[in-house]
């Protein structure tokens, strides 16, 4: 091939390749922009990541410095909190130990149990009278020393106040250790916390056995004084109504009975009352005694003599004549008129009463001894005290159960004794002593 054709091919070749290396550039150029260009972008984008992130970062240390604050303030409250908690705390145990050292200190029984009944402390006064254990704390407890016949009833109160009131009591009988049931008030009063949530109840139990009894004797007192101011009083009407009806025309056989019948009555009602006033001012230790020097037996004698009693009856007075003491005159004669009358009321049937004037371990002493039915056992150590009445095979005699302690309270003044021995169909003896003269 001639050189000239050769060296034009290789021309046509390189400028081939020429070609193709400046296509080959400018494609790769192309794509090289193209690839700066999405650089450029990506720069862009990181460049916006990167500021995101900053803020992100700068928000994130502010939230972290407003929770460190946050944590600050909540361990100083917590820290108050638990000095509050520490004090209240504190201060209940102290309110309890105040509250348990004054329900140890209450005479009464004492208790507190939760809302729904459970008991869950007894104060000491609960086991001294109860004689139970600590260990017996319960409910069930409780009722164990309740009277059986007031048991139903008291549980029937008990549930109703812890149901429908805040406080409230009732009575009922209790047993002490010894087994004898004795009368006390119960009060319960229900506990609140400040939001008015039910905490607790707390309840006592107070002895009410004597003042029960005292007013049993009020009442029975009251019963029999209008009965026995009635009948004479009603005796009194009726004889000053005939008398009205007769004072145009007054009957000569008629008009002394019912005179009579009418002092009767009235001596009645005025007996009545003297016992009413002498029996007050004994219990107010009121009672005027005024002694003088006296022959005791002298005294008994014409007291006896003055007594109006109808033939049935015969008084026999004997003892010391010289037996002089230093007492009251008329309180002494109210003591044997006292003393006599009984014997007439309550021994009927003894037809003869002795009165003995002796002088018996350096005192004047003053016995009154009947033959009548006697007095049970039982009933002598009550004989002096306020309002008792005998009441002995069925019969319950007159008054108003006054004389016998009014003349105890005489003696007493004196500074004597007083006492009294039977034997049930023998007889009945009531003495008193007096101190002598010097």
């Amino acid at each position: 091939m001639p050189a000239k054709i050769q060296r034009a091919l290789e021309d046509t070749a390189i400028r081939r390749e020429k070609a193709i290396s400046d296509e080959q550039l400018k494609k790769q150029t192309v794509e090289l922009v193209a690839a700066n260009r999405e650089l450029l972008q990506q720069n862009r984008e990181k460049e916006k990541h990167a500021q995101e992130l900053r803020q992100a970062n700068e928000l994130l240390t502010r939230e972290r410095e407003k929770v460190k604050s946050v944590n600050e303030e909540l361990s100083q409250l917590n820290s108050q909190l638990e000095n509050r908690v520490a004090a209240r705390t504190k201060a209940l145990g102290e309110s309890e130990n105040r509250f348990r050292k004054m329900m140890e200190t209450i005479p009464q029984i004492a208790w507190t149990n939760t809302v729904e009944g459970e008991v869950d402390y007894y104060n000491q006064r609960w086991y001294d009278y109860t004689g139970l254990k600590p260990s017996n704390t319960q409910i069930s407890d409780f009722t164990t020393v309740v009277h059986p016949d007031d048991l139903k009833e008291s549980l029937k109160h008990f549930n109703f106040l812890h149901k429908n009131s805040d406080e409230g009591e009732f009575q009922l009988r209790v047993r002490r250790s010894d087994g004898l049931y004795r009368w006390h008030l119960i009060r319960l009063m229900h506990i609140s916390n400040a939001e008015g949530m039910s905490q607790q109840w707390i309840g006592t139990a107070t002895d009410i056995q004597e003042l029960r009894i005292l007013q049993q004797h009020k009442d029975d007192f009251i019963s029999i004084a209008s009965h026995e101011l009635k009948t004479p009083i009603t005796t009194l009407k009726a004889s000053l109504q005939l008398l009205d009806r007769m004072k145009d025309n007054p009957s000569p056989l008629v008009l002394p009975k019912l005179i009579n019948q009418a002092n009767k009555s009235l001596e009645k009602v005025y007996m009545l009352i003297e016992d009413l006033l002498n029996s007050s001012k004994a219990n107010e230790d009121q009672l005027q005694i005024n002694p003088t020097k006296f022959s005791l037996l002298k005294i008994i004698r014409d007291c006896c003599d003055n007594l109006s009693t109808d033939d049935r009856f015969q008084i026999d007075v004997q003892g010391d004549t010289g037996l002089e003491v230093y007492a009251d005159v008329s309180r002494t004669e109210q003591i044997v008129i006292n003393f006599v009358n009984n014997a007439i009321k309550y021994a009927p049937d003894s037809r003869e009463i002795e009165v003995l004037v002796e002088q018996s371990g350096g005192m004047a002493k003053v016995s009154v001894t009947d033959k009548g039915a006697g007095i049970p056992a039982q009933n002598l150590r009550f004989l002096f005290d306020r309002y008792y009445r005998i009441n002995h095979g069925g019969s319950e005699y007159t008054g108003l159960g006054l004389g016998l302690y009014i003349c105890a309270e005489i003696v007493k003044r004196h500074d004597g004794t007083i006492g009294a021995e039977s034997e049930v169909g023998v007889g009945s003896t009531f003495w008193f002593t007096l101190p002598l003269s010097s």
